[in-house]
């Protein structure tokens, strides 16, 4: 215990004179520091966008919908695609993948296009779908107020939306929308609902949106491009679990081949695609993406390590004398070693906790400006300040032994 309290009061001098020794030359300090702060900054900054985008794709798929295959009628290929290449889908198609494929909950087929919308004065440009009431079940959709669009909506062909709380705002700002008469394309169409708010994710905002019938849709709001009278753009079809999302994507695209006799061989003109697919390939891009990042920032750090190597060999230069007169009174070369490695540590702890600080600060400025998560944990913190120390050992080990290895009566002499 004795021997313990010994080196940590060694240790706690060695500080006290890595301070006193960076506040001699205080200027020369902070330009040294610089480098590690803006390399710290740019790794950790480089983290957290990472991590934001990774929390995007999360909030993405869930704004989706869970355990769920999208239907789009284009070739299952990842080549160049043609307008002539493009598949068909239909109502029936759908009807018979949820009579015939086991383990689904429900099925959504929809038309969208952009629609221009105009109420009270104010007018805004939007997405618009046309689905059925499943769409609410697939997509785990809820109603803030009012209600979702019904079986005798879609039926009848009313003129009918549930709206987006984006669009409620930029229409009626903080009145309440339901009831109100809101004109799509010239078409009036009653206001029945209110979407409960999703927020944004990966740049797109989910509230951004309307919802018609699907009849609707169809007759009133989209141009006349289809092959056939119940065609539609894509389908969700959401399932049981992943177990049954998995063995259902084979089924659907078996059944789909099988309907409009695809020969063996031929290349799919549907494309079936999961959230779990969608998760994984966007984590392995925003991975690779963060990669990229942290390697590049690296370079500051680099850049900055050796400019503490450099500004540590001056200094044990500019204290030859001293060196040698700590050695005289009965300094040890480890004494030496460790003065000089805590001081280069605590150079690059101060750079490290300020780059933290910026980096930490640039984190909200994304949070608030940008609406982009870039989140900064604990780990990555406390991380961050361990391995700027561990930068100042490494590139102040070199500076360190060369001055332990000073010979004592030399380093008296010195001028």
């Amino acid at each position: 215990m004795a021997k313990l309290r010994q080196n940590l009061a060694g240790w706690g001098v060695n500080v006290a004179i890595a301070f006193t020794a960076l506040g001699t030359n205080l200027m020369r300090s902070v330009l040294t520091t610089l480098g590690v702060m803006i390399g710290v900054f740019s790794v950790i900054l480089a983290v957290a966008v990472g991590a934001g985008a990774q929390v995007s794709v999360t909030d993405s798929i869930s704004a989706l919908g869970s355990n769920m295959a999208i239907i789009v009628p284009e070739p299952d290929s990842d080549g160049p695609r043609r307008q002539t290449d493009r598949g068909r889908l239909t109502e029936r198609d759908i009807r018979a993948i949820q009579k015939q494929v086991p383990g689904i909950i429900a099925a959504a087929p929809q038309l969208r296009t952009s629609v221009q919308l105009v109420a009270s004065g104010r007018n805004a440009t939007t997405l618009a779908s046309g689905v059925t009431p499943a769409y609410a079940v697939v997509s785990n959709l809820n109603v803030d107020d009012g209600r979702f669009i019904n079986d005798g909506d879609v039926n009848s062909g009313s003129r009918v939306m549930v709206i987006g709380q984006t669009v409620a705002t930029k229409l009626f700002g903080s009145f309440d929308p339901v009831g109100e008469t809101v004109r799509v394309n010239n078409v009036p169409f009653t206001i029945i609902g209110l979407l409960e708010s999703k927020g944004s994710s990966f740049g797109n905002d989910n509230d951004d949106t309307i919802l018609v019938p699907l009849k609707t849709m169809r007759q009133r709001l989209i141009e006349n491009t289809q092959q056939g009278p119940d065609d539609i753009h894509l389908a969700f079809v959401g399932f049981d679990d992943e177990e049954a999302l998995t063995a259902g994507q084979k089924e659907i695209k078996s059944l789909l081949r099988d309907r409009y006799r695809i020969p063996e061989g031929k290349i799919s003109p549907f494309t079936v695609r999961t959230t779990t697919e969608i998760a994984e390939v966007t984590g392995e891009v925003t991975g690779i993406f963060q990669a990229v990042l942290v390697a590049i920032a690296s370079i500051s750090l680099l850049v900055g390590g050796i400019g503490i190597m450099n500004i540590m060999l001056v200094s044990v230069t500019e204290r030859t004398r001293e060196i040698g007169l700590r050695m005289a009174l009965g300094a040890k070369r480890t004494d030496i070693r460790n003065q000089f490695l805590v001081e280069a540590a605590v150079l690059c702890i101060i750079g490290g906790g300020i780059g933290l600080i910026l980096a930490k600060g640039a984190a909200m400025a994304f949070q608030a400006y940008a609406d982009f998560p870039a989140p900064i944990s604990v780990v990555v913190a406390i991380g961050a300040i361990i391995f700027s120390a561990l930068i100042g050992l490494a590139f102040g080990g070199y500076p360190a032994i060369r001055a332990s290895r000073l010979s004592p009566i030399e380093a008296l002499r010195s001028e």
